[in-house]
């Protein structure tokens, strides 16, 4: 099955009408949205073509939601402290000490409400579609897009969990002010098990030809099975995310890894075949981010804070807002920068300073290509990637005393970037030398907090976490909860029902 992604370059115009009519709609009145125009529902939920517009609007939504103040990269690679700023203590703190507490970023790091409305777009689509009959769809196209639904609201759930942990649950839209109530706060592994029920119903709605159709600019399958890996991850039903691993790993002719000297291309190409699931910034598509003059609340692309004017002309930043020191660069990869590539395809320094570009999202084009001036960028955000799925199934093979086959799977990885291979590793040592590889190779892409919080959250493993980290989290935080985020004030305010994360209280 196959839906035409030209219509993707549609976004700018569907998704506005769609932001208009649901980005401000939400679940609860906790979550500070308005409710949809229900006199104009009545009339858009009509065919095909509405309801492909509508799943769009999801992706917009998300793209939104997880760009805003470059929250994805500020909760996911901030805290393990390999990337360091200049930029002050409030935010240097993030990396040196853990402090989640951000000043001029609550919008996107602490604030949830970008997500919701992700999720209750979704929740709409899933109550519309089967109201349609089917003749209203092209062959294949109705339990498709159902699928994408069910995918993007497991995946909003998803990215929340990790980030604020229990979380309000909301399975149906809010459509009228009388269903519009406050809700508390869901145990973590009841949002975990809705996650996995709504990605098995995405797996089995959505196709592995949806893969190659869509461009992996939208969901399929494999996207679906990706998410139950890292899902099952989190509930340490490791024997379910070595089957969902295996499953991507195994379709040899729709995924392969990225040749030695061509890794960085899947940010820069979403039909690279490493690639299972991503969301594109192209410029001619009206989805590409500019920088608007103020770091402290810009809401777009990473590039802009990674990548230093040294590299591209015009570019905001003579030093990176975030970068790699020398130091740091030689001990994640080795001093030998020709034994594993990864260092030189991430990461570029064009003055022999301490202050490497990260270069995952460097992918330029300017609005004046006369003056190369207003640049704009373009690189992909890559949500699953076959290199991930191989990681993340060593890390399985580890946690089940599987260790010949864990060095295996991680070796590939490190044999494809031209590194020496791992031996004689096993048990605790292996599993952490597999969240360090996860680092090398995942670097900028949102995972290597989470690695760590997954692995040390519930067995408590502080030694863990000072070896991958630059700050220790003593018990006392960890019994308060201090690996999660705070949540935003306004939210807090709205919702008696919602109280804070409790190493929160008092610091934020």
């Amino acid at each position: 099955m196959k839906i035409q992604f030209k219509q993707y370059i549609k976004i700018g115009v569907a998704a506005l009408i769609l932001i208009g009519l649901f980005g401000a709609s939400s679940c609860n009145k906790d979550l500070e949205n308005k409710l949809i125009n229900d006199t104009y529902s009545d009339t858009y939920w009509q065919n095909e073509k509405d309801i492909n517009g509508a799943v769009l609007g999801t992706y917009g939504l998300f793209r939104k939601a997880m760009t805003t103040n470059q929250c994805f990269f500020i909760w996911g690679d901030a805290p393990i402290g390999i990337l360091t700023t200049l930029e002050g203590t409030n935010h240097s703190g993030v990396y040196t000490s853990g402090n989640f507490a951000l000043p001029y970023r609550e919008t996107g790091v602490h604030n949830w409400t970008n997500w919701y409305r992700v999720v209750d777009l979704s929740n709409l689509i899933i109550k519309r579609v089967p109201e349609l009959d089917d003749n209203k769809f092209s062959s294949g196209n109705k339990n498709y897009l159902l699928g994408e639904a069910y995918f993007m609201r497991a995946l909003a759930y998803f990215y929340m969990s990790r980030v604020w942990g229990d979380l309000p649950m909301q399975t149906t839209p809010t459509e009228t002010a009388n269903q519009a109530v406050l809700k508390g706060r869901t145990p973590t592994d009841e949002i975990l098990k809705l996650i996995v029920e709504d990605a098995q119903k995405a797996s089995s709605l959505l196709t592995w030809e949806g893969v190659e159709g869509n461009g992996r600019r939208r969901a399929n399958k494999a996207a679906a099975l990706a998410l139950l890996a890292h899902t099952t991850a989190w509930q340490n039903d490791y024997a379910k995310t070595i089957l969902y691993t295996d499953s991507i790993i195994s379709k040899k002719e729709i995924f392969s890894l990225q040749p030695k000297g061509s890794i960085r291309n899947v940010f820069k190409d979403a039909n690279a075949k490493e690639n299972i699931f991503v969301f594109t910034t192209k410029d001619s598509e009206n989805e590409s981010s500019q920088y608007d003059g103020n770091v402290n609340i810009f809401s777009g692309a990473v590039g802009f804070i990674t990548v230093s004017n040294q590299i591209y002309v015009n570019m905001p930043f003579n030093v990176p807002n975030y970068f790699i020191t020398n130091s740091k660069l030689d001990e994640i990869y080795g001093d030998n920068s020709v034994e594993d590539s990864r260092k030189l395809e991430f990461f570029r320094n064009m003055t022999n300073t301490e202050n490497n570009s990260l270069m995952k999202y460097s992918d330029i084009v300017y609005k004046n290509a006369a003056t190369n001036s207003d640049p704009r960028l373009e690189s992909n955000y890559v949500i699953f990637r076959l290199a991930d799925m191989i990681l993340l199934k060593a890390e399985a093979l580890n946690a089940l005393n599987r260790d010949g086959d864990a060095l295996i799977a991680v070796n590939s990885i490190r044999t494809r970037a031209g590194a020496k291979t791992m031996f004689n590793s096993g048990g605790a040592n292996l599993k952490r030398d597999i969240l360090k590889e996860r680092q090398r190779e995942l670097i900028g892409e949102g995972h290597a907090y989470f690695d760590i919080v997954r692995n040390t959250w519930k067995s408590g493993n502080n030694n863990l976490f000072v070896q991958l980290t630059s700050w220790s989290m003593d018990a006392g935080r960890l019994a308060q909860k201090g690996y999660l985020f705070p949540i935003h004030n306004s939210i807090l305010n709205t919702n008696r029902l919602i109280s804070q994360n409790p190493y929160w209280m008092g610091r934020y």
